[in-house]
């Protein structure tokens, strides 16, 4: 939630434990390696807290802003989320255990409360004065409370692995009644517990993750994972869903519905891609839901005025240890600072108190930075860009490093509450030396903790109104208030009412107010209370407002397959002049099966046919039209030469081959066939078939050998291949024209490709036509493709023989061939390269496991220290940064990316330049040594047999993608997967000293240490 922790989306039990051990190894190392003149006692020392009548000096605020305390210890303590009631109470989550809560036990009213113990805070303001006077332990014995959510007179409370629900029946403010709601949240990780309940306008209220996943589980019942997904659930009937989402902390939406999240070192992320959409097409493979949105970067500059804790700078110093390098490292480097790493609470602020400008910015907490961080947010297409609102500063900074602002409160005054957790340290414990951890109190401050109100210039207090005994009359008029509390909290009051007599009213709101936000809450309170009527969504439609176009857009999803008037009026706004509407427009078109909504999502496309967000709406549209799609499109990308559709041409051809129905794969290829002078697109369509085909089971080589296409199909493909196999042969042709050629034979039967494709593996073909050859015979199916692609080892170049190698893993005989040819020395080991030897050391087959362990020794941890104690000697000599860039472009860069060079696979390596010369030697030589869980390798063996390697980078219900060296991306459906495996090691290959000297490792780091200098 609140560190430098690495955010963790899929860690299993066997990765755990190797974190911790390697995070053990990592601090006993550091624990050694005390330095000369160090002394813990003398230098760990703890900066104090600052007491609340001296706090206004340590706060630096903004353009006239200030900050005024609403509350503190002893009425609150560890606040990291809260709520207001109707009647402005304020609940508040009490995080008191952090870090180290395990089991809840009883809390004592009257002491200063157990470190382990989280509770639920009832806080009031009994004087009007807006400031929190009288203080209720509303819940108590809950562990690792982080999120409450008012609701029907009580609160919906998130306390991993739990999700409870209290309420106060006899009006004592203490909860007399308790529901276990759902369970299911993990909790391996405190910084990615799940948090931040908020209510959507749909009637539902939305739940983040966080990063650790979990299963929910409700009743016993299993109900769906919650890995790299967010939840939502109806708070009448229980009934739970998941959403796009699954980041680590905060959770924020926007006047409009738009859902924001942060990461430690990712400081603002939108969700963009709805996941009920995305569901419709499982044969859609989509690489994420959600994107970074600042426009200075994920980890951007802060400016922070806080010291830096001692503890923080002799770990540090002990990384920049050595005096040969220390005096060249920058100020950054020497302390940790400058940058976000402890991003948390991203808020968007939607009250009335603050100028226009405000309206709609981002407030973001760097705990680790003791600041607050401001965004202005610009449409920019799908999604928005956040860019920095204070220059070379930050909205509020404060010199005491115990301010730790971990989340915001939109306020019913109109104003944006934080809330301060307000600790002496915020560090995962595993990340702290062992013997610098004993002079640490992790748990200092469990009972202190501020809410503050940011108070604008010349702003006038605004009382907190009174909504609960309101009739519904009054709340229907609140839902046109410029402040979002009461737009909100009206419209849940009313659902929770059920008042149908309150109708008429909203119905009329819709039609009479000029405000864009009334007419969007009446619409989804007309909605959620099912009533209402289609000739409002119609209505709707046609509004001035955008966003209130795009709502209707997403009210008539349920009724415009059944209602010609919302069909008519919806398809009227494929020339809207909002990207934003036409982008929804190309979602909704998914629930209107009909011939114009074909042509609709073909206009669109033409429209937009580079616009990656607008193809992953249309396509999840496409499903039940996806051979009618493909064939219009290609007939158009063929005969119009519109090259520009060539990315629809690709993705609609691997839906209909993903789809797997005979008919209308043999519809596509019949078509595509018909042009038989242009092989090019015949194999840009083929070959798109081939990888849906894959996804699903067998490829398109299969496919054709196979009983299922018709006769006529077959026939037409035969003389498609043979004149390929002449046209591959021509040296008279162009080499584009035979690569298309080669390409085509991926698919001909075995004996016509095993009769041509060799010819063009000799040393003499140019280099273009061999890789296609090696590609073509690698999609067959027979052993003996292994024997033909090493038979001509020793003449290939060194790219050649990595593709080669690359095409061996992929299928367990293939892999006995390689391994045959090692043993008989045919291949030398060394001519492999040490990521693919350890794929081979990890391989799910037994017998390939232990021969590659065999052949491929791994230094002992003996010889591994002895290794390292010999490249570390190297980094005090000379190095030279050139030529550690040539050494990085030859064994680097299939993995990693600077600048423009490399492939963006691993870590990018701007990212840890600020790491010591010897971590960073540290991290290449041994890099299983603190293993990144989302740089941990997986193996994935397809229902065929073919095996894939490399890292998750995005996961759906439906599928997973594989992120492989070179930056090559494979995604296989899960319905296709026999066996996932983690080898629980980094992507990042151990025995790199084999390749690299010790002189060459010096260079390397120096040419990393000096990444972005000019």
């Amino acid at each position: 939630m609140i560190s430098r922790w690495t955010t963790a989306y899929r860690w299993t039990i066997p990765l755990i434990c190797l974190f911790v051990i390697s995070q053990f190894c990592i601090q006993s190392l550091l624990a050694q390696k005390v330095l000369e003149g160090e002394n813990l006692e003398r230098d760990m020392k703890r900066l104090p807290a600052v007491e609340l009548s001296d706090v206004m000096e340590s706060i630096e605020v903004q353009k006239g802003f200030s900050l005024e305390i609403v509350a503190a210890e002893p009425l609150v303590a560890d606040p990291v989320d809260a709520c207001f009631d109707a009647d402005g109470q304020l609940y508040v989550a009490e995080m008191r255990g952090y870090p180290f809560s395990q089991y809840p036990v009883s809390y004592d009213e009257s002491g200063p409360g157990r470190p382990d113990v989280g509770v639920v805070r009832l806080l009031q303001d009994t004087t009007g004065d807006g400031l929190m006077d009288k203080s209720h332990i509303f819940a108590k014995d809950i562990s690792w409370p982080t999120s409450v959510c008012a609701f029907d007179g009580g609160v919906f409370v998130i306390a991993p692995p739990n999700l409870h629900y209290f309420k106060d029946t006899d009006g004592d403010f203490k909860a007399d009644h308790h529901e276990l709601i759902a369970t299911g949240f993990d909790r391996n990780n405190v910084q990615g517990l799940a948090n931040n309940l908020k209510w959507g306008l749909d009637g539902k209220i939305y739940g983040a993750s966080g990063s650790n996943g979990g299963t929910l589980t409700r009743n016993g019942k299993e109900l769906f994972s919650l890995r790299g997904q967010d939840f939502r659930f109806d708070p009448w009937t229980l009934e739970f869903e998941p959403v796009s989402g699954g980041r680590q902390f905060g959770h924020s939406m926007d006047d409009w519905g738009n859902r924001f999240e942060a990461t430690n070192s990712n400081h603002i992320i939108q969700v963009v891609y709805p996941l009920e959409y995305l569901e419709r097409n499982p044969y859609l493979a989509v690489s994420g839901t959600m994107k970074s949105i600042a426009k200075e970067g994920a980890a951007a500059t802060v400016y922070r005025i806080s010291p830096p804790e001692p503890w923080r700078i002799i770990r540090t110093k002990r990384r920049a240890s050595d005096p040969s390098f220390a005096k060249r490292l920058s100020a950054n480097e020497l302390v940790p600072i400058g940058f976000f790493t402890s991003a948390t609470g991203v808020t968007i602020y939607r009250g009335t108190a603050y100028p226009e400008e405000y309206q709609g910015n981002a407030f973001i907490g760097d705990v680790g930075g003791n600041l607050i961080h401001r965004k202005t947010l610009t449409l920019d297409g799908a999604a928005f860009l956040a860019e920095r609102a204070d220059q070379d500063t930050e909205f509020i900074r404060s010199r005491d490093t115990w301010f730790r602002p971990v989340n915001f409160v939109n306020a019913p005054d109109g104003t944006l509450m934080v809330l301060d957790m307000y600790r002496e340290t915020i560090e995962h414990p595993y990340s702290i030396p062992e013997d610098i951890k004993k002079y640490l109190y992790l748990e200092s401050g469990h009972d202190r903790g501020r809410v503050y109100r940011i108070v604008s210039p010349m702003m006038k207090q605004i009382q907190f109104p009174q909504l609960k005994d309101a009739t519904s009359e009054q709340l229907v008029a609140e839902l046109e208030s410029l402040n979002s509390w009461n737009r909100e909290t009206a419209q849940r009051l009313l659902l929770e009412r059920k008042d149908l007599s309150v109708v008429p009213a909203l119905e009329q709101l819709f039609e009479t107010t000029n405000e864009p936000l009334g007419r969007l809450h009446a619409l989804w309170t007309l909605r959620d209370l099912g009533a209402l009527k289609p000739e409002l969504i119609v209505a709707a439609l046609s509004d001035s407002e955008p966003w209130v176009r795009v709502h209707a857009l997403k009210l008539a999803d349920a009724v415009i397959d059944e209602n010609n008037d919302v069909a008519s009026a919806a398809l009227k706004l494929v020339d809207d002049p909002a990207f934003i509407v036409q982008w929804q427009l190309a979602f909704t078109l998914g629930e209107l099966n009909s011939d114009e909504s074909v042509k609709a999502l073909i206009s669109l496309a033409a429209k937009y046919p580079k616009d990656g967000d607008m193809r992953v709406a249309i396509l999840s549209s496409v499903n039940p039209i996806a051979e009618q799609m493909a064939i219009s499109v290609t007939k158009d990308y063929i005969e119009n030469n519109q090259t520009s559709l060539s990315g629809y041409v690709v993705e609609l051809a691997r839906i209909v081959g993903a789809r797997n129905q005979d008919a209308e794969v043999d519809h596509l290829l019949d078509v595509v066939l018909s042009y038989q002078d242009n092989l090019a697109a015949q194999r840009l369509v083929m070959s798109s078939l081939n990888e849906g085909l894959t996804r699903s089971g067998a490829g398109l080589t299969a496919y054709l050998v196979s009983n299922r296409p018709a006769s006529a199909i077959k026939q037409k493909a035969e003389k498609q291949f043979e004149q390929a196999a002449e046209i591959a042969m021509d040296e008279d042709a162009s080499e584009t024209e035979r690569s298309n050629a080669v390409e085509m034979l991926s698919f001909a039967e075995f004996e016509l490709a095993a009769e041509t494709l060799p010819d063009l593996l000799e040393a003499q073909v140019p280099r273009k036509l061999q890789l296609a050859a090696i590609d073509a015979l690698a999609e067959q199916n027979q052993s003996s493709v292994g024997d033909i692609l090493l038979e001509n080892w020793k003449g290939y170049s060194p790219d050649v023989r990595n593709t080669v190698i690359e095409k061996m893993l992929a299928r367990a005989d293939r892999v006995q061939t390689l391994l045959s040819a090692v043993e008989s020395g045919s291949v030398k080991p060394a001519e492999i390269t040490q990521e693919r030897k350890q794929l081979l050391q990890n391989h799910p087959d037994k017998n390939i496991k232990a021969k590659s362990l065999k052949l491929f020794q791994v230094a002992s941890s003996e010889e591994l220290v002895k290794v390292i104690a010999e490249y570390t000697a190297a980094l005090s000599g000379k190095t030279d940064r050139e030529r550690g860039h040539q050494v990085f472009v030859k064994n680097c860069a299939v993995c990693h990316q600077v600048g423009s060079e490399g492939h963006k696979v691993g870590p990018e390596l701007a990212s840890v330049k600020n790491k010591s010369e010897e971590d960073l030697l540290i991290a290449i030589l041994d890099p299983n040594r603190e293993t990144q869980a989302n740089f941990v390798s997986y193996t994935a063996v397809s229902n065929d047999g073919k095996l894939y390697n490399g890292i998750i980078t995005a996961e759906s219900a439906d599928s997973i993608t594989l992120r492989q060296s070179e930056g090559k991306e494979i995604t296989i459906l899960r319905s296709n997967i026999d066996e996932l495996v983690s080898s629980g090691l980094s992507l990042m290959p151990l025995g790199m000293e084999k390749n690299i000297t010790p002189a060459q490792m010096a260079d390397v780091v120096t040419f990393i240490k000096k990444i972005g200098e000019k």
